[in-house]
């Protein structure tokens, strides 16, 4: 499709949405109200810069004053299919009505069809990825087998078995059932019919793209989205960079000003999605990137971002879950015996680990069970383990960033 076709379909959706969430949504009507932008003011795209930006903080705000969606749906809460629960209580709803097409599109893109019988390895429990993908899947006509992630002995029998031909999950977990496939004793190229996976949630750096390829003689592409916005970007068989879905409104912008950089310039991504029930306008991801202007032999016309490059806060995803200050600090706060705390992130063998360096008011004779507690609460609140390693005090150096990562990405 031409790009003017294009941006003229992505302009009249994005107006329906921006202009039910207006009528319909308490915490968008009450943000643009402040910020002085009527109905009036945006009658296209290029209006998109006179609307506030939207943060994660700002949506978990909105949840504790008004839960448990905050304001931001515009239907009635009792009539939500679902409730998922993310990480740090942050509560999103399922609805009956709409169809998100982005993950579909990318599975598309990287090459799964009809027939197609995919291991999802994501996280069913309480978060609402795992059934997006689901969704995904059942919209280009493949076979789900919903395994979620762990019991990698039962994985390796599901793939032979069943001959299962794709993957979703995280490319470290892909590598996990790879070795073990191989401590097994089996031929992977022979044993094991993997032909192409749909990796997220993880950085993936080239080596361990390539690694995983080799080993397994199949074709590993990724895709980049949120639990809130969608599937904002995804590679096709040429690797160009990531293929922005068609519903979806994509900016890279200054994160301290919210106005749209110059094409080929980094910036924050930040995207608006069509979900009418809980739309996310101009929602700020966090992560840097910026739009190629090259065009790519596969023949889509859309806009595509380059690879993401980084953050431009403290936040840092573990093993495909973002960990930010604030939860951090929820953690610490249940243990007055802290005096000071940074959370330290490394990788070892493409896995990361992640720390919890911590100092203490005073000495104590028993400081493996105050360990334990605080490991314990870790993985309660943030949803994944982590390691507490108690040092001296003066170990932490004064104005120290609460999350340092310390990860190479090659």
């Amino acid at each position: 499709m031409a790009w003017k076709r294009r941006k003229g379909e992505l302009e009249k959706r994005f107006l329906e949405t921006f202009r039910h969430a207006f009528q319909h949504a308490r915490a968008y009507n009450d943000t643009l109200q402040r910020a002085g932008v009527s109905l009036s003011d945006i009658q296209g795209l290029e209006d998109l810069e006179k609307i506030p930006i939207l943060r994660m903080s700002d949506l978990v705000g909105r949840q504790r004053e008004n839960p448990p969606f905050g304001g931001f749906e515009t239907i009635d809460v009792r009539s939500v299919r679902r409730i998922y629960v993310n990480p740090g209580f942050i509560w999103q709803p399922g609805e009956w009505e709409h169809q998100d097409t982005s993950w579909a599109e990318a599975l598309a893109g990287i090459g799964f069809k009809s027939g197609d019988r995919i291991l999802n390895t994501f996280n069913y429990h309480l978060w609402p990825f795992a059934f997006m993908l689901d969704g995904a899947a059942k919209m280009v006509g493949s076979t789900v087998v919903p395994t979620g992630v762990g019991n990698t002995l039962m994985q390796i029998r599901i793939l032979q078995m069943l001959k299962v031909n794709g993957y979703m999950g995280t490319p470290s977990f892909l590598m996990t059932l790879a070795q073990r496939a191989e401590g097994m004793g089996l031929d992977l190229r022979k044993d094991v019919a993997l032909e192409r996976a749909l990796v997220a949630a993880e950085m993936l750096p080239e080596s361990l793209r390539g690694r995983i390829e080799d080993k397994l003689n199949m074709a590993v592409r990724q895709a980049y989205g949120t639990v809130f916005l969608g599937c904002i970007g995804y590679e096709c068989h040429y690797k160009t960079g990531l293929h922005v879905p068609d519903n979806m409104v994509v900016e890279v912008v200054d994160p301290n000003t919210g106005k749209q950089v110059e094409p080929g310039a980094t910036g924050e991504i930040v995207a608006t999605n069509f979900n009418a029930s809980y739309p996310m306008i101009r929602m700020a991801t966090g992560d840097l990137s910026s739009f190629t202007q090259e065009a790519c032999p596969c023949g889509r016309t859309g806009p595509m971002l380059k690879k993401i490059i980084g953050r431009i806060d403290q936040a840092a995803k573990v093993r495909g879950t973002f960990i930010h200050p604030w939860q951090a600090d929820e953690v610490i706060s249940r243990h007055p015996e802290v005096f000071k705390y940074q959370v330290v992130i490394t990788r070892e063998d493409h896995k990361d680990i992640m720390t919890f360096v911590i100092e203490l008011k005073e000495e104590t004779s028993r400081p493996q069970i105050l360990g334990a507690r605080i490991e314990r609460d870790i993985k309660d609140l943030l949803t994944v383990k982590g390691v507490v390693r108690i040092v001296p005090r003066g170990t932490i150096p004064d104005q120290h960033k609460k999350i340092e990562d310390r990860r190479s990405w090659d």
